[in-house]
């Protein structure tokens, strides 16, 4: 009896040890997964224009609430995951106290009022909130998944087109993972979205929303993506996302597809091969940015 009992807790060690070093395996062969909070605080970004549910949904309180749920499907897959925001921590709870379990790496460079800035590892990539890019670079992350939400104005609307942005060049099939997983476990499904699905667009011209973001993690060969599915004016999104618990379906859905990127193996990695030569995603390329000066942003255009 007793020598029974000693051969099945050494077979329960034995599983146990086992699947450590799965997880740990995963988490060396993966690399570290990065989701980067969208906006700061003092500049939430994207607000709801009323309360639902008792609540005013906000882009970037809503991303410190839930972050920390794709993060944790990310490492229940045994993959490592960093959660980064550009700005400050939050000063109030229960916001506060979120961050610090979520272990919010807090950049603390807002670029407060579109303030725009250029990549340290590719300078001729501008964009506002650029340290999250280049943080993901110095990383060298397996992938970055920038959470945001949308808006389409300041009125109730039932419209508004779900979509992943994502870099040219390493971006396609995370973002169409993550599409994917939307798509089935969100969109029609639960969060009505009129029967329209998520749908993927890349971003690359200079100047553009989200491009220095998604040029400059090109360059250096990973994977990135802009999360813009759900609005915050759509009453419909807004009464899906304001209740915890699909809050937190939508969050799980997009850990889910990145872990599905992550499971489908590595795919050659694009990186920029001549630093010099200039292309669409360029500073100086947009009539935008031709008008501006930009500390430290190299110009490869006459």
């Amino acid at each position: 009896m007793i020598r029974g009992v000693f051969m099945l807790l050494l077979l329960l060690v034995g599983e146990l040890c086992a699947q450590s070093q799965i997880q740990n395996v995963g988490a060396m062969k993966g690399g570290t997964v990065v989701l980067d909070i969208g906006h700061f605080m003092g500049g939430e970004g994207a607000s709801a224009p009323g309360a639902v549910n008792g609540t005013i949904l906000r882009e970037c309180e809503f991303w410190y609430r839930y972050a920390g749920v794709v993060k944790e499907v990310i490492e229940r897959a045994g993959w490592n995951c960093v959660v980064t925001n550009r700005g400050f921590a939050p000063t109030h709870e229960p916001l506060a106290g979120i961050a610090r379990k979520t272990g919010v790496v807090q950049l603390r460079r807002p670029d407060a009022n579109g303030k725009r800035t250029p990549s340290r590892y590719h300078p001729d990539r501008v964009g506002s909130g650029m340290v999250s890019a280049d943080y993901a670079i110095w990383k060298k992350a397996a992938c970055i998944v920038f959470l945001h939400l949308n808006s389409s104005g300041s009125r109730w609307t039932s419209a508004g087109r779900s979509v992943i942005l994502c870099n040219h060049f390493n971006g396609r099939g995370l973002a169409s993972s993550i599409c994917r997983a939307l798509d089935n476990e969100v969109l029609n499904h639960g969060m009505p979205n009129g029967g329209r699905g998520c749908s993927i667009e890349v971003r690359r011209v200079d100047a553009d929303r989200a491009a220095g973001w998604l040029n400059a993690c090109d360059d250096s060969g990973i994977p990135a993506a802009v999360v813009e599915a759900a609005f915050v004016n759509n009453r419909a999104h807004a009464e899906y996302l304001t209740r915890d618990a699909g809050a937190r379906v939508f969050a799980q859905a997009i850990g889910h597809g990145i872990v599905n990127f992550l499971r489908s193996g590595a795919s050659p990695r694009h990186v920029r091969k001549n630093e010099n030569a200039p292309d669409v995603g360029s500073f100086g390329y947009a009539a935008e940015s031709r008008r501006l000066s930009v500390p430290g942003a190299r110009r490869l255009l006459p």
